[in-house]
């Protein structure tokens, strides 16, 4: 398998991306201009200006990339027959398996100072919300692979709502494991999803 890391990034765009990253930590997104990421990359604005519109088309794009890096990540090293025993004994499909989710942490971990950029750049609930639907787009290729039927419902709740409750729980996780600086391991993070799993929320109360 082809790595995921610099498929399309050209020498030129990984000084950009590590402008862009330097520059949002030291004085904010709002606050850098053009002038400043071509000044800190080592390039003159018009080599800028080939490859993005502005500094929110370069943010935009970087995110792209980094999503389009954990959805591979994750669907490629999702296990085809991955299966876990439910509490009602019977086989069912694990989505979030250990490995998948941990090949997408060591990611993050690996890139932590522009993940820690774009958390503070002012368009955090974005990659929030993109995760989200790379989650989601796990599942459903999880479920496929499983041979999983659709429901309209699940134990009661809504399709849609469970969908929701699934992937926010585990979102919600990492992402708070990025906002405290990554200080946990990706296996003690894989633990904590393990343990979600098999956790009901009233629990954690008592």
């Amino acid at each position: 398998m082809a790595t995921v890391t610099g498929k399309r990034n050209t020498q030129t765009e990984a000084k950009i991306k590590a402008a862009f990253t330097t520059l949002v930590q030291d004085k904010g997104f709002d606050a850098i201009t053009v002038s400043d990421l071509a000044r800190t990359a080592g390039i003159n604005r018009g080599t800028f200006y080939m490859h993005y519109l502005d500094k929110f088309d370069l943010r935009r794009q970087l995110i792209d990339d980094a999503i389009d890096d954990l959805t591979g990540l994750l669907l490629d090293n999702a296990d085809e027959d991955g299966r876990v025993m439910s509490r009602a004994g019977k086989s069912v499909c694990d989505a979030f398996q250990t490995r998948a989710i941990a090949a997408a942490l060591r990611y993050v971990k690996n890139d932590y100072a522009f993940f820690d950029a774009v958390s503070n750049s002012g368009n955090d609930m974005q990659m929030y919300d993109r995760f989200k639907e790379v989650l989601k787009k796990l599942i459903m290729t999880q479920a496929k692979r499983f041979g999983a039927t659709p429901q309209s419902t699940y134990n009661g709740i809504p399709a849609d709502y469970a969908m929701e409750i699934l992937v926010s729980a585990v979102s919600s996780i990492i992402w708070l494991w990025i906002r405290r600086g990554c200080q946990e391991s990706p296996d003690e993070i894989c633990l904590i999803i393990e343990k979600n799993k098999v956790t009901a929320p009233i629990d954690i109360l008592w």
